[in-house]
């Protein structure tokens, strides 16, 4: 019995002694401060878009530019590069000009068309101040980039992301607002005036949008998002929106029906309750339903393609139906979508101007002017007209050499413009890699085939 009791006791005594151990090693661990986490690694490929937030003078390789990041970065569910941060950079290159492009501009009466210059960024500086260093593809700038949704949308007043200048981005600030707003009448007219002149130096005007590519990936700590404000929330019954870009180049020149189209969404979705339903990094599958090439007699080309799944970061397929509701573009490539999410090249109006000018100018230039005396005037401003039509300033020059000159240039110039505005080729339409579009899903087949959109959380 006296045994048994001394067992018991060293037992008790070796747990003491081990517990003793464990508490001492415990209190010597380093604590971990509330509410830390820890960081988000944006991969490479991802392309950071930025917009200037001045004007930058084109000089010299090397130029010092900095700029706003206009949409934040998400990994997964978080935010890992928030909208606004200061993104600095460099000019990177300052290339030629082809010899057909300079020959067209200099018969135009312009010694200086632009080059093309791009741009690098190497570092991102956080509202609390911390820089991250990075390093991105040189890339072109955009001046004026313009959100297009469907007619569908705006005629049932939905407040699209992908139409105004703020609807749908909250995190916008002045540079932001600069890059997604249509350059006025004044302003066109100003750009025109100057790019007129036959000197002229180059500058990406204030709000230019750049899209550079991440070379190697970046780690940055994540920021909780709320559904509500940040990214797209679903209500009950609701269509879901994505924000995502396209990994694959659309273009009406090339594609063909059944062709497979992929993107990648890069805003999470989530329910009104938070419940997280796509998270960034899910991809888009899809084909072209339809695709017409630009033809003659100025018929622009048009693509019509269509998600069938989405694809998530754990592996899982799910059957949809994607349609485009919304896509950015350059002002300069008339783009528009009609009611079915077809995108297509848009003629503006303004084209019949010029052919407009051009034959009046023409057939004015066989009136002849005498003065009291009978003698033929020179009609200096006439014959300015009709050189001009035919080849810009330097037109203008060589038609006070003599009127026979003059008319032929102002008949030439009529005659070119005629073909190109009505029988010469349209635009064909094309969508690069990465640009940003905006998707309407619905759910279709499978564990979705109640026709209602799809809400699984992964939570």
């Amino acid at each position: 019995m006296r045994n048994t009791t001394d067992w018991k006791k060293s037992l008790m005594r070796g747990c003491i002694v081990w517990l003793t151990i464990a508490v001492a090693c415990l209190a010597q661990k380093t604590p971990v401060a509330p509410g830390a986490r820890p960081g988000t690694t944006v991969p490479a490929g991802v392309p950071l878009r930025v917009a200037l937030e001045r004007r930058v003078a084109i000089k010299r390789v090397g130029e010092p530019i900095q700029g706003r990041l206009v949409e934040p970065i998400y990994v997964f569910d978080r935010v890992a590069l928030p909208a606004g941060s200061v993104v600095e950079g460099h000019i990177a290159e300052i290339g030629g000009v082809p010899a057909r492009r300079r020959l067209t501009a200099i018969l135009n009466g312009n010694f200086t068309p632009p080059r093309d210059v791009r741009a690098q960024f190497d570092a991102l500086v956080l509202s609390d101040g911390s820089r991250l260093p990075l390093r991105t593809s040189p890339s072109r700038g955009t001046a004026h980039t313009l959100r297009i949704a469907t007619p569908r949308k705006k005629a049932e007043g939905h407040n699209s992301a992908l139409t105004g200048t703020r609807d749908g981005f909250k995190e916008m600030d002045q540079a932001a607002i600069r890059a997604f707003t249509a350059p006025g009448k004044l302003s066109r007219l100003k750009s025109t005036l100057f790019g007129m002149l036959p000197y002229h130096r180059q500058a990406w005007p204030a709000g230019t949008l750049f899209s550079g590519v991440l070379q190697e990936p970046l780690t940055a700590a994540p920021r909780p998002v709320e559904a509500r404000t940040d990214c797209l929330a679903v209500a009950a019954g609701e269509a879901q929106e994505v924000y995502a870009r396209l990994l694959t180049e659309i273009s009406s020149a090339t594609a063909r029906r059944g062709a497979r189209v992929e993107a990648v969404v890069t805003r999470p979705v989530f329910s009104a309750d938070h419940g997280l339903l796509i998270p960034e990094g899910s991809r888009l599958l899809g084909n072209v339903v339809a695709a017409q090439p630009a033809r003659r007699f100025h018929r622009n080309g048009k693509v019509l393609f269509v998600f069938r799944q989405i694809k998530l970061p754990a592996g899982t397929v799910q059957g949809i139906q994607g349609y485009l509701e919304g896509v950015e573009a350059n002002v300069d490539a008339h783009l528009a979508l009609d009611s079915e999410g077809a995108a297509r090249a848009r003629s503006p109006k303004t084209r019949f101007i010029f052919p407009a000018i051009a034959i009046a100018v023409s057939g004015l230039s066989f009136h002849q002017d005498y003065n009291a005396q009978g003698v033929p005037d020179q009609d200096i401003a006439g014959r300015a007209e009709s050189g001009a039509v035919g080849l810009g300033w330097i037109g203008t020059l060589l038609a006070q050499t003599s009127r026979t000159l003059a008319s032929g240039m102002a008949f030439t110039g009529a005659g070119f413009s005629v073909y190109s505005t009505f029988i010469a080729r349209g635009e064909d339409m094309v969508l690069p890699a990465n640009t940003p579009v905006k998707v309407s899903l619905g759910a279709r087949g499978g564990e979705a085939g109640s026709g209602q959109p799809v809400r699984r959380s992964l939570h």
